[in-house]
C-alpha cells in the first residue's frame, strides 16, 4: 500500500479514537516531516509503505541531529513514526516493522516556570475591571490559577458547566477525558459579574469576543501573553505558566500528589511529579525541621 493511503488511513484511525484535534495534528505534521524525507531520499513522490527501512528511519533521525533540532524533538518525531508504523502492524498492512528495534534518544526534563504568590497576585489584578472586556480577562485569569485549566479547556467552557453550590466546574480535556475541578469564590465572583453582560449569548461558550464570538487559542493565547508581559520579561513565561504556578503553589503548600495529578487532568503521576522541584535550602529545613535527632548531640 502506498505511504499517502497509509497517512490517510491513519488520520482516520486517530480521529475514531476522538483525541483531541491539536493532538492529531501534531502526529500528522510529524509524519508529514518524515514523509517528505523518505520522498527525498527515494527519489519519488509516492512509494510503497515496505520500502521503508530501519536505515531510512536512521538516516532521518541523523539528518534531524544535523538540523539542531532538539533531543525532545526527534524523540517526539520518532514516537509519531513508531505508532504510524505500529498501526499499519496491527492492521496486517506491513508485516515487518521497520522502527521496532530503534531508541529513542534520551533528553533531560526541564523545570516548568512557576510565578510568585506576588507575581500572580499582580497577573490577576492587572485587567481594568471598569469594561465588560477586562471583567471578561480578570474572569479568565483568576479561573485559570483557580483551578489549573489549559487555555484550550478554558475555551469550551459553557456557563452550565459551573455549579456554583459545590463550586466546580466541568471540563473536557484531553483524550475527551472528563473530570469536575474545585473553583474558588473569588473566581466564581468574577464569572458571576461577567455572565451578567453575555447572558443573551447564552448558547456559545462562556468567554466572548468582542463581536461575542467564541474565543479561539490564538486569541486566548495572545491576550494572556499580553497581560504576563506586564510582569515578566523572562523567556519560557507563557500563560501556561499560570498552570504550572497552580500545581507548584498547591504542593508548597502541602497539598497532595494524587489530588493535583487529578486535578490537573494527568494521566500518569510521572507528569504531576515534575512539580516536586524543591531548593537544597528547602531540603535543609526540612531535615532541621523533621528529623528527630537534629540538633542533638548523644555520646
Amino acid at each position: 500500500m502506498t505511504i499517502l493511503k497509509c497517512l490517510e488511513l491513519y488520520q482516520i484511525f486517530l480521529e475514531s479514537k476522538h483525541m483531541a484535534t491539536n493532538t492529531i495534528l501534531a502526529y500528522m505534521s510529524d509524519l508529514d516531516l518524515f514523509y517528505r524525507h523518505c520522498q527525498k531520499e527515494l527519489d519519488v513522490k509516492d512509494f510503497n509503505v515496505s520500502c521503508i527501512s530501519p536505515s531510512l528511519i536512521k538516516q532521518f533521525l541523523l539528518y534531524s541531529v544535523k538540523a539542531k533540532r532538539t533531543n525532545r524533538t526527534i524523540s517526539r518525531n520518532l514516537t509519531a513514526i513508531k505508532e504510524f508504523f505500529l498501526f499499519l502492524e496491527q492492521q496486517e498492512i506491513l508485516l515487518d516493522n521497520p522502527s521496532r528495534k530503534i531508541k529513542s534518544p534520551k533528553y533531560s526534563k526541564k523545570l516548568p516556570h512557576f510565578f510568585t504568590l506576588e507575581e500572580i497576585s499582580q497577573l490577576c489584578n492587572l485587567p481594568a475591571t471598569e469594561t465588560v472586556e477586562g471583567i471578561r480577562d480578570k474572569a479568565i485569569i483568576e479561573l485559570l490559577y483557580s483551578s489549573g485549566l489549559r487555555v484550550s479547556e478554558i475555551l469550551s467552557i459553557h456557563y452550565r458547566d459551573l455549579d456554583f453550590t459545590q463550586k466546580t466546574v466541568r471540563v473536557l480535556g484531553k483524550g475527551s477525558k472528563k473530570r469536575t475541578i474545585p473553583v474558588t469564590d473569588n473566581a466564581l465572583w468574577w464569572i458571576k459579574k461577567y455572565y451578567q453582560y453575555v447572558e443573551a449569548y447564552q448558547g456559545k461558550c462562556l468567554f466572548l469576543t468582542t463581536k461575542n464570538e467564541p474565543m479561539n487559542r490564538a486569541q486566548l493565547y495572545y491576550l494572556l501573553k499580553k497581560y504576563i508581559s506586564n510582569i515578566s520579561l523572562k523567556s519560557g513565561y507563557s500563560p501556561h505558566t499560570i498552570r504550572h504556578s497552580f500545581a507548584s503553589h498547591l504542593l508548597g503548600n502541602g497539598a497532595n500528589l494524587y489530588a493535583i495529578k487529578e486535578m490537573l487532568g494527568h494521566s500518569s503521576l510521572g507528569t504531576t511529579e515534575i512539580y516536586t522541584h524543591i531548593n537544597p535550602q528547602e531540603i535543609r529545613d526540612a531535615f532541621l525541621q523533621g528529623h528527630p535527632r537534629t540538633g542533638k548531640i548523644k555520646i
